[in-house]
């Protein structure tokens, strides 16, 4: 590692923490690791875990392991666990290697367990697990020591091999850790930390009938992996103890990991964990995993985020321990500053009203160039159409227009983005009394761009020619879970039904006119639909059905704090 140590300022009381043990020589190196459960994709708040993993190491000239925590075979498949490296390398991550702990380290972590029962540190249990929990205690009274905690070590161990072998059936016996039935954090209280379980695994098969608990497996692994910083939210706050203390009696070696741990990331409005999604999934009640209304990484790509638009917004949350809500704007407002950088213009009608150009030839059509981005002097342009027949927003006509209102009235003028200013001279009824259309005329040498065009208008509106134009799909969306719902899961936690949360129009699916330039849009394209906001195309379009999901509105009254 060459780095210059004195040149680096820590950010957070994590890197103050690694800079100190660095220059101390209490660690060699700065190794992280994100090791997920395969067991759902991952949304918004893994991604707070994982950019700090991997951000501090890089900061640091270290490196982060992606590693399958995958000790729980009832839960885990290997769908979720292929997407990760995909999710990773959108996020614009790439890790020193993809370990799965069950083919890497299952095999060590058995002969650990034979040493914690040979030091005495662990012993085979054969009470029921119901009555281990009912014999732990309270916080304010000890537990009670299970009348098999002293019994010989080579008896333990006789009976752990067993165990390996098959000779039990599944929940008779345990593995527990030897610590201290009356110790004030209940979770040191002899935790059991292997059981018997035919379940089948994904990756391992039927090699194993007995699965370690995560809270040994995962010091282990990240001591196995030489990892030096096991970085967490503060859920993990108070299993940090028990961490500590596999570390020293499994391990015993000197650069041990340390665990650290930093605020978890509370969303407003917005159900997270994978057990709610995953019932919502199952009930197909959504499209699926990557439904855009869900804040996985999937959902978050395909309904047209940006991974440096999620990196800033996490960036700005600060790495902290005191835990804060944050409004669902705030992270609108980096995937609007982002999307606004990259996104490329179009014109799109979503609520079309006819105009007829009543002085211009029907036979005549007029290409023009738009702006592909303005932000951007590399995007280029792309050709759009002005004919005698177009299409406007209805709420860019008023009949009776309120105070201030700067687009077309009768007898008013306003701009055609990029062409011809016109002015409204008719509106025509239909049977039902309904406005049919308006007859407009277009105004000569106030073409965009001409030297000569000196006559100021208030207003400039966007617009499709009929010559120029397709039907396509408008997705539109809510957040998932009605408003009145701050904690979504923390709701569902307490009993609330899931279809009680829900918000019924959270997809709303409308029809709108987009110029033809967009038929060479291809799914996960950005655009913004001039005066509307950004979309993205969705990845179910095909040639019969253009599909774009609604991003993020174009402007909010959300201001960041800088």
């Amino acid at each position: 590692m060459n780095l210059d140590l004195d040149k680096i300022v820590p950010s957070n009381f994590i890197e103050e923490e690694i800079l100190d043990d660095l220059k101390n020589g209490r660690s060699k190196e700065v190794i992280t690791r994100c090791p997920p459960e395969p067991s759902g994709y991952w949304h918004i708040g893994h991604c707070k875990a994982w950019i700090i993993d991997f951000e501090t190491a890089i900061k640091f000239g270290g490196y982060t392991y992606l590693r399958m925590d995958d000790t729980n075979p009832s839960k885990e498949q290997g769908e979720f666990a292929d997407s990760y490296m995909a999710d990773l390398e959108w996020l614009g991550y790439k890790p020193k290697a993809m370990i799965f702990a069950s083919e890497s380290y299952f095999d060590k972590i058995y002969e650990i367990a034979e040493e914690l029962i040979m030091q005495g540190d662990a012993y085979v249990d054969e009470l029921p697990q119901e009555k281990q929990l009912a014999m732990k205690g309270t916080l304010t009274e000890p537990g009670v020591e299970s009348p098999y905690r002293n019994r010989p070590k080579e008896e333990s161990l006789q009976l752990f091999r067993d165990m390996k072998a098959g000779k039990y059936p599944d929940g008779s016996l345990t593995l527990r850790a030897k610590i201290d039935m009356a110790h004030p954090n209940i979770l040191m209280r002899d935790p059991i930390i292997y059981k018997i379980s035919r379940e089948h695994h994904y990756k391992t098969g039927d090699k194993w009938c007995i699965y370690p608990l995560y809270d040994f497996a995962h010091p282990m692994e990240d001591a196995l992996e030489g990892v030096t910083y096991s970085l967490c939210d503060m859920t993990f706050r108070v299993h940090r103890e028990l961490y500590d203390w596999f570390i020293e009696h499994g391990w015993k070696k000197p650069f041990a990991p340390k665990q650290r741990e930093f605020s978890t990331l509370n969303l407003e409005n917005v159900l997270l964990g994978k057990r709610y999604l995953k019932e919502l999934v199952n009930q197909k009640k959504v499209m699926g995993w990557d439904d855009p209304r869900f804040m996985t990484i999937v959902g978050m790509k395909r309904r047209g985020y940006t991974a440096d638009g999620i990196k800033n917004f996490i960036n700005s949350c600060g790495v902290v321990q005191s835990e804060s809500t944050i409004p669902f704007v705030a992270l609108e407002y980096f995937i609007r500053e982002d999307l606004n950088k990259i996104a490329t213009r179009a014109m799109v009608v979503t609520d079309p009203l006819k105009v007829v150009i009543t002085n211009y030839p029907e036979d005549k059509e007029l290409e023009f160039d738009v702006q592909n981005n303005p932000n951007d002097e590399t995007a280029g342009t792309h050709k759009s159409v002005f004919s005698r027949e177009i299409y406007i927003e209805k709420e860019d006509f008023a009949l009776n227009p309120p105070p201030k209102y700067n687009r077309l009235v009768v007898g008013g003028i306003v701009r055609l983005k990029g062409a011809y200013i016109i002015k409204c001279n008719n509106v025509v009824y239909d049977e039902n009394g309904n406005i049919d259309h308006l007859e407009c005329e277009y105004i000569e040498n106030t073409l965009s761009g001409e030297e000569n065009s000196n006559m100021k208008v208030k207003g400039t509106i966007h617009f499709v020619s009929s010559k120029n134009c397709f039907e396509v799909t408008i997705r539109n969306f809510k957040n998932l879970t009605k408003k009145e719902y701050l904690w979504p899961s923390k709701a569902l936690a307490n009993g609330t039904p899931i279809d009680d949360i829900l918000e019924e129009d959270s997809l709303v699916e409308t029809k709108a006119l987009a110029e033809n330039y967009l038929k060479n849009a291809k799914p996960y394209d950005k655009f913004q639909f001039m005066r509307k906001g950004y979309y993205s195309m969705d990845k179910d379009s095909d040639e019969n059905n253009y599909i774009f999901n609604s991003t993020v509105s174009l402007k909010d009254g959300y201001k960041i704090n800088k």
